[in-house]
Parts: structure tokens; sequence; C-alpha cells
């Protein structure tokens, strides 16, 4: 399957100078009780080096490469406040396209400025016209409806609405649908750009805080309120544990037996959808409707936009102080009013193999079983995709666990124990061998 219009690659392409390098680590102060100095230390750290509070694992499982990619960094967005970012990101077709992602997709979020002002749409017209002319198809169609998609974006802007809290400005679900465009498109121009890669990403922001000199006001903290931005390409995932250990998938795969991508799809394309030998639906020949990447399909709609949906989470006190009954209900992840235990991002050679509840429960069982400094959100990653190997994945996995504000509180309940316990007797290789 080819392009309608062949992709021109210029032989340069100058590069804007870029305001500031996107950071990969936190900043916290130190407590320093010496009578030497009045003045308190400013330590940073790597989140991909605090296994305390992020965790992280891959692994190829019996594949030949690992074309699994995750990334976490610190943004700078219209707030000014810190905006913790943390992203997987499931290539297929070779690690081209999602390498490209884990490089480059969170700084272009902080560049995506001028998508937010452009108040004429000079910029996505821009944008959307180049999609046009050299890819054609499905987004012909876009084109022509470009006004109206851009009012869906904007009218879709400032989604969570607090009556007493004054939110920070958010531009999210203007800037991330066209970013991920604006990069999708900047890796057409790769010269290697034949693969493709799925998305799901997570944003939080603190927007509220009550005054504690011991502790920053980073999400994780107690006393806090935040907003957790999540978008969605592909069939990755985002789960939300509870403080009752409960798991929450907060993200929909797109693919093809999907009905909204079906009705969009065939809303703007032809009816490419098909059966395969396994009686899976399949669109064309592939599994996601939407993805970065995968060239020759975008004419036929395979498309980078996101879905974007937004949720608060934090302390439960302080949200039950600050926020109606009705908004607690509406935007709290299972209408329970925060305390939230963790957030797990993770590919889909986890979720094919093992249930949502049963990733919670990896997590939770190993904190209760292990304990203190052994059981982190690193140690509790690595124990998902163990799992994953034992019991048989095919595919490579992929975990990320970010610790939430109700971290460890969960009560000591296994609600999946005797599954997990009754699959790994099936695989046990002894037990094969005999």
């Amino acid at each position: 399957m080819v392009l309608a219009r062949s992709l021109v690659r210029p032989a340069t392409v100058p590069q804007r100078v870029l305001a500031r390098s996107i950071s990969s680590s936190i900043t916290f102060t130190a407590i320093d009780k010496s009578p030497s100095t009045n003045k308190p230390a400013r330590l940073r750290v790597p989140l991909l080096k605090s296994p305390s509070h992020f965790g992280h694992f891959t692994s190829r499982v019996n594949r030949l490469y690992n074309e699994d990619k995750y990334s976490a960094h610190v943004l700078e967005l219209s707030s000014q406040r810190p905006v913790f970012n943390f992203t997987v990101f499931d290539g297929h077709g070779g690690s081209q396209c999602s390498t490209f992602l884990a490089d480059n997709l969170a700084q272009k979020i902080e560049d995506g400025l001028p998508f937010v002002e452009d108040a004429k749409d000079k910029h996505k017209n821009e944008l959307i016209t180049k999609y046009w002319k050299t890819i054609g198809g499905y987004w012909k169609r876009w084109y022509k409806h470009r006004k109206d998609n851009f009012k869906v974006m904007k009218k879709l802007n400032n989604s969570v609405k607090l009556a007493n809290i004054a939110l920070p400005p958010d531009d999210l679900h203007v800037r991330l649908p066209m970013v991920y465009l604006k990069t999708d498109y900047d890796f057409f121009e790769q010269e290697d750009n034949k693969s493709g890669s799925t998305c799901t990403l997570a944003l939080i922001e603190t927007v509220y805080s009550e005054p504690d000199h011991l502790h920053t006001d980073y999400y994780f903290n107690r006393n806090t309120i935040s907003r957790l931005t999540l978008t969605q390409v592909g069939d990755t995932r985002a789960l939300v544990v509870d403080k009752n250990g409960d798991a929450h998938c907060l993200t929909q795969s797109h693919h093809p037996s999907n009905p909204m991508e079906a009705s969009r799809l065939r809303k703007y394309a032809a009816n490419f959808f098909m059966t395969d030998s396994f009686g899976e639906e399949r669109f064309i020949s592939l599994a996601n409707t939407r993805a970065f990447g995968d060239v020759g399909f975008k004419q036929m709609g395979v498309t980078s936009e996101p879905d974007v949906i937004q949720f608060i989470i934090g302390d439960h006190n302080t949200i039950s102080k600050k926020l109606t009954p009705e908004e607690i209900k509406n935007y709290t992840v299972g209408g329970l009013g925060g305390d939230e235990a963790f957030l797990v991002l993770i590919s889909d050679g986890v979720t094919n193999v093992i249930t949502d509840q049963e990733v919670a429960d990896i997590v939770t069982s190993h904190y209760n079983m292990k304990g203190g400094p052994a059981a982190t959100p690193q140690a509790c990653a690595e124990e998902v995709i163990k799992f994953v190997e034992y019991v048989g994945g095919d595919d490579n996995a992929t975990c990320l666990v970010i610790r939430l504000n109700g971290w460890g509180k969960w009560p000591v309940n296994d609600r999946t124990g005797e599954l997990r316990q009754t699959r790994m007797d099936d695989y046990n290789p002894r037990k094969l061998r005999g």
C-alpha cells in the first residue's frame, strides 16, 4: 500500500532554536537540620532513577527485538507550573517510529504554543494542508471539514471546571491533537519512516495544595489536588488503581471493533474493514485504527489524532473540602474522591496476557508481601513483566508504575491471587516437560 502522493523530504530542514530543553528530573528541597547553614539544599533527582516514586520495566519477551519505548519528563506549559509527563510507546514494523516519539514528542508538546495562540488557525491550516496535499484520501475530507474539526477541539478545552479552585490555563485539548499530527508528519519526513507506533501519555499537574513547609506540592504528596490528562492513540493502556485496590481502565483502544472508530472511518473513508482467519476484525491489515507512522495507511484514515480525557486526582480530605459532590462524582476516578494508589501505563504485550485487575493485584500483593524499600514502584513494575514472561507472553511488554497519593494504603485483598497461581501452575516448565 502506498500513498496517493509521495512525501517530499527537503534537503535541509531549518531547526528552530528552542527556548528550553525539557527536563527529565525533579527538584526537591532537602530538609537540613544542621545549625551550620540556614539555606536548604536543592536536589535534582532524575525521574528514571527515582524507584520509590516511578517504576519502569520493559522486555522483548520472546521477540528478537524490543520495539516498545517509554519516556518520563517534566514539562513547562502555559501555567509555568511543572507538568509531569509519562508515556509508553508500542512500536510495530520496527522501532524507528517509537524511538522517534520517545526522543521528540515531549519536546514538541512543550513547544506547541503556536497552535494554541493560533487565533486565525494559520498554523493549523498550514499543517492540515500538508496532510491534504501530500497524503490525500482521508485527509482531503478532513481538510474540507477542518473548521468544524478545529471548533470541536476548542469546545473541549477546559473540560474539567471546578467552582472553588482557579485551575491553571488548560490548552491541552488543542495543543495535544495538533502536536501529535505535527510530530507524525515530522516522522514521515525521516529517511526511514515505514514503521508505526501506538501511544498512551499521561500529564499530571498540581492545581491546588495546602501550605506544607516540609514538602513540595508535587502530585504524590498529601494535601494536594492534581489534574490528570491522558491521551490515547492505539491500544496501549492507562489504568488507575483506587484506594480499594480496584483497577480502572481510563482509556479505550482504537480497534476496528470500536463503534466510534468504525463511525469515524466510514464517515471519512471507504470501507476497508475485514475479518482475519482468527475471526478478529481488522482495518485493512492493521489491528489499530489510530497510530503514529504507518505512512502507507494514512490516506485510508489511520491517524495519530488522540483521545484526550481528564480527571482530578489527589488527597481525599483536600478534595472533599474543595470539590462539590457533583464535581467529585464527575471528575474523580470512580467518583471515589481521591486517594488513588497508582497509575499504570502498559503496552498490549501485557494486556493481551493478563487482566487489568491482575496488573493491579501483582503490584499491591508484591507491596504487601515485601513492604518497605523492597516494594517500590520500580520493583512492582518488574514483577508485572516477570509474570507476563512466566505465563507465556509472546510480545514486547512494558509497564510503568507511577506512585500516587494513596500509595500503600490499599486493603490486603488479592482478588486474582488464585487465578494467577493457577496460571503459573499451568505454565510450569517442569510440569510441561512431564
